[in-house]
C-alpha cells in the first residue's frame, strides 16, 4: 500500500516550488534581485505556517488567523527593522508603511517596468505571495481542488508578465509551467492513493504508471513550449504593453537618486564607483552631481522629472549673464548602480557615450540612462561630456532671492508641510513651528537672503552646535529634522542638507537638495579622480532670481571646489576616514560590476540597501566592512526565531492533539485501543521495527517476537486489539485498558533505546502530526 504521508509531502513541496517560481518572476518588474531574499522568506514562512496549522487539525478560520498573525510578525521584523522594537509593529511602523505605499503608488503611476524594488512594492508583493501560499494550501488539501490550488499563483504570474519587461520570458515561463505541472501531477497521485486505499496490491503499480506517464507528458509539453513556441510566427509580439500606460513616454517618477548616502559612506566606503578624467585636476575638480530633489511632503524628498533625449548641446538653467568656465570630463562608471550619471553642474554638451542612449532634464541637472540602454550601462561604460560651471559672486545675488520670480515657480520650491497646531502629534508629519522660529533667530541680524543663507550655513558648521557622525538613525521625515536640530545634534551630510533646505524654505528662500559625490581622490598614475563610496554627498542649493541655483554646504568638513566666493569656505571633502583632500597614488579597490545597486525603499529619501560585500581582503578575496549589517542581523534573527517558534509549536501541537483525541474516545474502548496501537507503532518504528499495512496486528507481533530487540508486550497489545476489532465482547472496557497499558509499556521500552537527539528530532517532525 502506498505511504500517503510521502505523497502528501510531495504535494506540499510542489506547491512551495510553484510559489517560489512565481517569486522569481518578479525580477521582470524590478531592476535587480535585491527583493528576492525577503520575498522567498515570506513564501517559505507562509507555506510553513499553513502546513503546520493544517496538520495540527486547526479549522480553516483558525488557520487563516494564524497565517495573518504570522505575516504581521514576519513583515515587521524583516521589512521594518528600524521600528521593530518587538515582534509586533509600532505606530511608527504604520507611518513608514503608509509613506512607503504612497511612494510606490506614485512610482507605479509614472514609470513602466523595470523599476527599483521600493519597500512599498516589496510589501505589496509579500502580501500577494503570502495570500497565494495560504489559499493554495487550503484549496489543495482542504478543498482537494487542483484548479483552485494553481489559480492564485497563475494569476500573479500573468499579472507580473503583463506589467514586466521582457527579461528572460522563456525561462520564467518554463519554471512556472514545470512547477504547475508538478503540482497537478502530485495532487493526482495523492488523490489516487487516497481513493484506492483498499486496493493494496494495485495502488503502487497504478501510482507508478501515473507518475511515469505524467512526468513524460509534462516534460514533452514544457520542451515543446520552450523550443517550438518561440519559432512560431509573431511569437515575440507583445500582446499588452504596459509601458504605454504611464503619463507620457518621457516621464519618470523620482523618489531619490539611486544612491544611498549612508550605505555609500559606510558599506561601500572603499569601492570605486566611477572615475573622472579632466584637463586640469586643480581647477576642474567639482561636485559630481546626480540629481536634485525638489518636493517635500513631510516624509520624503522626491521629484517627478521630465527627461529629453540628449545628443550634443543642451539647454541651461543658469542666467546667461553669469560667467561660466567649460570643464570637459571623461567619466567611466564601475560600481555605480542605477540610471543616474554623475557630472559637473551644469551639463552643456554630451560628446560621446559609447552608444548608450542618454536623457537630460535641465530643471534638475539630471543626466540619466534611457530605459532601452539600462542593461548595457549596468555593465559599466565611458561617456564624455562638457559642463559649463558657473562662477558666481556675492554681488550677483539679489537681496531677495525670489524677487520678480513667477509665483508658480517659487511656490513648490518653498513648500513645506502644514505647520503643526498645538494639539497635533509629531507623527502627523506636520512642520514644526519651532524649526521656523529657530531659523528666524539664527538669521535675525541678516539684511539679505544671501546673508541669511550664510548665517544658516555657519550655524551648522559650528562645532559647538553639531557633530558629524555616521552612526545615526536612518530617518528622513520632519520629525527627524526636529530631533536633529534640538535633541540629537549629530548626523552626516543628509541630515545637515535637508535641515538647511527646510529652514531656508521656512524663510521664503527657494531651496532643493542635491545628491552626488565630492570630487574624489586624484590618482597620479591613472591621471584621473577616483570616486569611491566614501565620497557620496548631499548638499542644499538655493535659487536666486537673475542668477540660478547656488550651492551652499552646511556639512562640517566639506565645501565645493569652485564656489568659495559664495560659501566663504575653502574646498574640502572630509572622507570616511576623516582625512580631508587626501591624494592617493595607489590603484583603488574595485568590485565587479555585478555589485547590487542601492535601492530606495520608500521610508525616506535614502534608505539602507540590500547587503553587499564591501571591502577587498589583502589576499584578493572579498570581506565585509564593519561586520554584519543590522538589517541582515535582524533578518537572520527573524528567520531563526521563526524556525524556533515553528519547531517548538510542533511538540505543543502534538500534545494538544493527543489530549483532544483521547477526550473524544474517553467512553469508546475501541477508539482508545486504536490510539494505543498508533502510539506503540510510532515508538517501535523509532527502533526499526514498524508494522506494515499488509499484515495484521497478530502477524506483526509474531514478526516482532523474532527481532533481537526487546520491544515489550507486543503480543498482549496485538491480541487485545484483534479482539476489539473483530469479536463481540462484553468486556471491552477491561480489554481496552489492557491494550493501553501494554502500549504504554512498549512506548517506554522503545524510547529508552533511542538516543535523546533522535527523540528531540522526532518530537519536532511535522509529518507525525495526525489530525483529529
Amino acid at each position: 500500500m502506498i505511504n500517503r504521508k510521502v505523497v502528501d509531502l510531495a504535494s506540499e513541496l510542489a506547491l512551495v516550488a510553484l510559489t517560489v517560481a512565481v517569486t522569481f518572476g518578479f525580477e521582470r518588474i524590478f531592476t535587480d534581485r535585491s527583493f528576492l531574499p525577503d520575498l522567498l522568506l515570506f513564501v517559505l514562512a507562509a507555506h510553513g505556517l499553513a502546513i503546520v496549522a493544517r496538520r495540527a487539525g486547526f479549522s480553516t478560520l483558525i488557520s487563516v488567523l494564524i497565517s495573518a498573525a504570522g505575516f504581521v510578525i514576519v513583515a515587521n521584523v524583516v521589512l521594518f527593522p528600524e521600528t521593530a522594537g518587538s515582534v509586533l509593529p509600532t505606530r511608527e511602523t504604520f507611518s513608514l508603511l503608509r509613506a512607503d505605499l504612497d511612494v510606490a503608488w506614485q512610482t507605479f503611476s509614472a514609470e513602466s517596468a523595470p523599476v527599483d524594488a521600493l519597500r512599498g512594492f516589496v510589501v505589496v508583493a509579500a502580501v500577494a505571495l503570502w495570500w497565494t501560499a495560504t489559499l493554495a494550501d487550503w484549496a489543495a488539501f482542504r478543498l482537494r481542488s487542483t484548479l483552485e490550488a494553481v489559480a492564485p499563483a497563475a494569476t500573479i504570474f500573468v499579472f507580473v508578465a503583463l506589467l514586466g519587461a521582457g527579461q528572460s520570458p522563456v525561462l520564467h515561463a518554463t519554471l512556472f509551467a514545470t512547477a504547475a505541472g508538478v503540482v497537478i501531477l502530485t495532487m493526482r497521485a495523492e488523490r489516487q492513493a487516497r481513493e484506492e486505499v483498499w486496493i493494496a496490491s494495485g495502488t503502487s503499480a497504478g501510482l507508478t504508471t501515473t507518475m511515469r506517464v505524467g512526468t513524460a507528458a509534462l516534460a514533452l509539453s514544457v520542451a515543446f513550449g520552450v523550443y517550438a513556441g518561440p519559432a512560431f510566427p509573431d511569437a515575440g509580439d507583445v500582446l499588452l504593453d504596459p509601458s504605454t500606460w504611464d503619463n507620457g513616454p518621457q516621464t519618470r517618477s523620482v523618489v531619490s537618486p539611486l544612491v544611498d548616502i549612508h550605505a555609500s559612506l559606510v558599506d561601500q566606503s572603499r569601492f570605486e564607483m566611477f572615475s573622472v578624467k579632466v584637463d586640469n585636476p586643480d581647477t576642474d575638480r567639482s561636485y559630481w552631481r546626480l540629481m536634485a530633489l525638489t518636493e517635500f511632503n513631510g516624509q520624503v524628498w522626491s521629484r517627478s522629472s521630465n527627461f529629453d533625449d540628449i545628443r550634443g548641446p543642451v539647454g541651461s538653467d543658469v542666467d546667461p549673464s553669469i560667467p561660466r568656465r567649460l570643464v570637459r570630463q571623461e567619466i567611466t562608471t564601475r560600481s555605480l548602480g542605477g540610471i543616474y550619471l554623475p557630472a559637473a553642474y551644469e551639463v552643456n554638451n554630451v560628446i560621446s557615450s559609447q552608444n548608450v542612449a542618454l536623457e537630460y532634464e535641465v530643471a534638475t541637472g539630471a543626466l540619466v540612462v534611457q530605459r532601452e540602454s539600462e542593461a548595457a550601462a549596468a555593465r559599466g561604460f565611458t561617456y564624455m561630456i562638457e559642463s559649463a560651471v558657473p562662477n558666481f559672486s556675492p554681488g550677483d545675488l539679489p537681496a531677495n532671492a525670489a524677487d520678480g520670480l513667477d509665483p508658480e515657480f517659487v511656490e513648490p520650491l518653498t513648500a513645506l508641510p502644514p505647520t503643526c497646531s498645538s494639539d497635533q502629534a509629531r507623527s502627523d508629519g506636520c512642520w514644526s513651528g519651532a524649526v521656523t522660529q529657530l531659523a528666524e533667530e539664527i538669521t535675525a541680524g541678516a539684511t539679505s537672503d544671501y546673508q541669511r543663507a550664510l548665517s544658516l550655513q555657519q550655524y551648522f558648521l559650528s562645532g559647538s552646535n553639531f557633530t558629524y557622525d555616521l552612526d545615526v538613525a536612518l530617518r528622513h521625515d520632519v520629525n527627524s529634522i526636529e530631533d536633529f536640530l534640538f535633541t540629537v545634534k549629530r548626523g552626516y551630510c543628509e541630515q545637515f542638507a535637508v535641515a538647511f533646505a527646510g529652514m531656508a524654505r521656512s524663510l521664503g528662500i527657494p531651496a532643493r537638495v542635491a545628491v552626488g559625490f565630492t570630487w574624489g581622490d586624484w590618482n597620479e598614475s591613472r591621471k584621473e579622480f577616483v570616486v569611491r563610496g566614501e565620497h557620496a554627498h548631499t548638499w542644499p542649493e538655493l535659487y536666486f532670481a537673475g542668477v540660478g541655483w547656488v550651492v551652499f554646504d552646511p556639512t562640517p568638513g566639506r565645501a565645493p571646489a569652485n564656489n568659495s566666493d559664495i560659501t566663504g569656505l575653502a574646498p574640502a571633502q572630509l572622507n570616511f576616514n576623516d582625512q580631508a583632500n587626501r591624494s592617493d597614488s595607489a590603484a583603488p579597490d574595485t568590485v565587479p560590476n555585478t555589485l547590487a545597486a542601492p535601492r530606495p525603499t520608500g521610508g525616506g529619501a535614502f534608505i539602507e540597501p540590500e547587503s553587499v560585500t564591501t571591502t577587498l581582503a589583502a589576499s584578493g578575496g572579498t570581506g565585509r566592512s564593519g561586520g554584519l549589517s543590522s538589517r541582515n542581523l535582524l533578518r537572520g534573527l527573524a528567520a531563526t526565531s521563526g524556525l524556533a517558534l515553528a519547531l517548538g509549536a510542533i511538540p505543543l501541537a502534538k500534545f494538544g492533539l493527543t489530549r483532544r483525541r483521547l477526550a473524544r474516545v474517553v467512553d469508546d474502548p475501541y477508539g482508545r485501543s486504536e490510539i494505543a496501537w498508533d502510539d506503540a507503532a510510532e515508538a517501535m518504528a523509532m527502533v526499526g521495527v514498524a508494522p506494515v499495512a499488509s499484515e495484521t496486528a497478530l502477524e506483526f507481533s509474531r514478526r516482532a517476537a523474532l527481532s533481537e530487540l526487546h520491544l515489550g508486550p507486543t503480543r498482549e497489545l496485538a491480541s487485545a486489539l484483534t479482539i476489539l476489532r473483530y469479536a463481540q465482547t462484553s468486556d471491552a472496557p477491561n480489554i481496552a485498558a489492557g491494550a493501553v497499558a501494554a502500549a504504554e509499556d512498549i512506548v517506554t521500552t522503545c524510547r529508552a533505546q533511542v538516543p535523546r537527539r533522535r527523540l528531540v528530532l522526532a518530537s519536532m517532525d511535522p509529518r507525525r502530526l495526525r489530525p483529529v
